[in-house]
């Protein structure tokens, strides 16, 4: 292939091999520059370093846009070396934690030694009180903190673990200083995963819903949990009627009521099958499981976090059912705050539809029948009328 590009410069009278070329026989065979720039060198050549320079420069470029594409994730199949174990999850009972250490550091897509103010980075800790995306459950959110005469404040929006297992904290440093090596205080926003908890719990309460009033062939086919909001999609064959959407809901509201606890014990695959524990889409098992269960009502296998009784999650509300794809159904409900919040804006929306026909919330149906009466009645007689003045024209005609 060197042969072949070089017997094309020599056709033209040219005596500087193509930086691009060069680059070519790098990016595309794994040929080194510099032996290529050698033997350019045997055939009386130069190279084009300086073009070769750019088309690498090019190449860094599109390979972060690349990685800025994947959202998560240009380093998530990336090992930070063998000297990096894989992150501790101390998260299921606590989400503060002191003494993690920083195990490595991403900025600018390379690994760094330290950070400092207004930099975003990827930092990754011995251990965390952190949930990493996972499972259809969202990442939690909070702040690194480092103590002492520096100090650092390192603020977390989304976590993500790769496939060594490293929990990769992506933020933003706002105060201080952070290197490798230095020890942080995990703290996970408390209101935003006491919100998740609530939706990823109804998640359980809604699929073991499905199944009781749709049967057994329901299964979960992909899901999304954010604070107090959940997406759920399942397998079922037709749209749900009006009479099986009340009897899910109100199943659901149901459990909450009843004030389930919910147990997690770590237990072998086979015993937690035998137990009846249904798997989640989504998920990973290895030989040990996560199994959470509901009082009688559900038993899963999940990683994720839960509320420790179903209470706290307090309401649930289906507010959309749809298929997307041949054979696969999608709910979208709202529990907790989420709920409030949707009742407040239907409220609002309420009081100025009342507002704009000059009426009260409470009147409002009367006064739209009375307007639906009026429209019709003008129909009417706006029909007459046109029809009275077709009659007067054929007359003139006439």
């Amino acid at each position: 292939i060197f042969s072949e590009l070089l017997a094309e410069h020599k056709a033209k009278g040219e005596t500087q091999f193509a930086g691009s070329d060069a680059f070519k026989l790098y990016d595309t065979y794994g040929f080194p520059v510099d032996l290529t720039e050698e033997m350019v060198r045997d055939e009386g050549m130069t190279l084009d370093r300086a073009g070769f320079d750019q088309e690498m420069e090019a190449q860094r470029v599109r390979a972060r846009k690349a990685r800025e594409a994947l959202g998560d994730l240009g380093w998530s199949g990336v090992e930070f070396g063998k000297e990096v174990p894989a992150t501790v999850f101390d998260g299921y009972a606590q989400t503060t934690l002191t003494g993690a250490k920083v195990l490595a550091i991403v900025a600018e897509d390379t690994l760094v030694d330290e950070i400092i103010p207004g930099v975003e980075a990827i930092v990754v800790l011995d251990r965390t009180t952190f949930y990493a995306e996972m499972g259809g459950q969202v990442a939690d959110h909070g702040t690194l903190a480092k103590s002492g005469p520096e100090g650092g404040l390192f603020q977390v929006t989304d976590v993500q673990k790769n496939k060594g297992g490293k929990y990769m904290h992506y933020g933003k440093l706002t105060q201080g200083s952070l290197k490798v090596g230095d020890v942080v205080t995990t703290a996970v926003d408390p209101v935003r995963r006491a919100a998740i908890m609530r939706a990823h719990t109804a998640t359980h309460l809604l699929d073991k819903a499905l199944r009781t009033v749709l049967g057994d062939h329901v299964h979960q086919a992909g899901s999304l949990v954010e604070p107090d909001r959940l997406r759920f999609d399942f397998t079922h064959f037709s749209a749900l009627t009006a009479e099986e959407l009340a009897q899910v809901s109100a199943m659901v509201n149901e459990a909450i009521l009843e004030g389930y606890d919910v147990v997690t014990e770590e237990l072998p695959i086979e015993q937690a099958k035998k137990k009846g524990a249904i798997a989640l889409f989504g998920e990973k098992y290895g030989d040990s499981v996560r199994v959470v269960k509901m009082g009688d009502f559900s038993t899963e296998l999940c990683g994720g976090t839960h509320v420790p009784n179903t209470s706290p999650i307090s309401s649930f509300k289906i507010i959309s059912e749809a298929g997307i794809a041949a054979g696969v159904r999608r709910i979208e409900a709202l529990t907790s705050t989420g709920l409030m919040n949707y009742y407040h804006e239907m409220e609002e929306e309420f009081h100025e539809a009342a507002k704009l026909v000059k009426t009260t919330p409470a009147a409002l149906h009367d006064k739209l029948q009375a307007m639906l009466d009026e429209i019709k009645a003008l129909h009417s007689e706006n029909e007459k009328l046109k029809s009275k003045l077709a009659k007067e024209a054929m007359g003139d005609v006439m």
